[in-house]
């Protein structure tokens, strides 16, 4: 049972590793339609299982007439996800990497839980940073949508089942 359980989380983590490899294509400079942004989205989903702060980027350029983003904000928003968007996906995808380490090595009679600890330490580190980035975008919409905004947001978000009670 246990080697059942083992086999379906490294597929699972596999999965989510090509889908996040594949995410990486979209990290180009220029300006995003609608569909790719839903694109970045369905990916960064997956990756979401990686970190505990939602990717809300996504919604908030696809949506960014309905929201009322200024043109000031999205270039800000673009100009976040070029400098970001890789590193971002290049942290998940080694933490991906790490977690199948692990679930290996817990595994493995010959390793000994020190090095069992370090190595969930070092994912640890991994998601933190992702932490820090996410943040960054955090920050700037925290920062820049106005009351009205918040207000078109939130009803975006209705759309979206799995954001929708983070609003309240």
């Amino acid at each position: 049972m246990a080697n059942r359980v083992l086999k379906w989380c490294l597929a699972a983590l596999l999965a989510m590793s090509l889908v996040a490899a594949n995410a990486a294509d979209l990290s180009q400079p220029s300006s995003l339609t609608d569909q790719e942004w839903d694109k970045i989205r369905e990916h960064v989903l997956l990756l979401d299982k990686v970190s505990f702060v939602p990717s809300l980027l996504p919604v908030i350029m696809k949506h960014r007439n309905t929201i009322g983003l200024s043109d000031d904000q999205t270039r800000a928003f673009r100009e976040w996800r070029k400098q970001n968007y890789q590193h971002m996906v290049n942290i998940m995808n080694d933490v991906i990497e790490r977690r199948i380490a692990l679930a290996k090595a817990t595994l493995d009679r010959a390793v000994e839980n020190s090095e069992l600890v370090r190595q969930q330490q070092a994912i640890i580190q991994l998601q933190e940073e992702l932490l820090r980035i996410r943040l960054s975008c955090r920050e700037m919409v925290v920062n820049t949508f106005s009351p009205e905004q918040w207000s078109n947001f939130a009803f975006v978000m209705e759309e979206y089942p799995n954001l929708a009670g983070l609003m309240q």
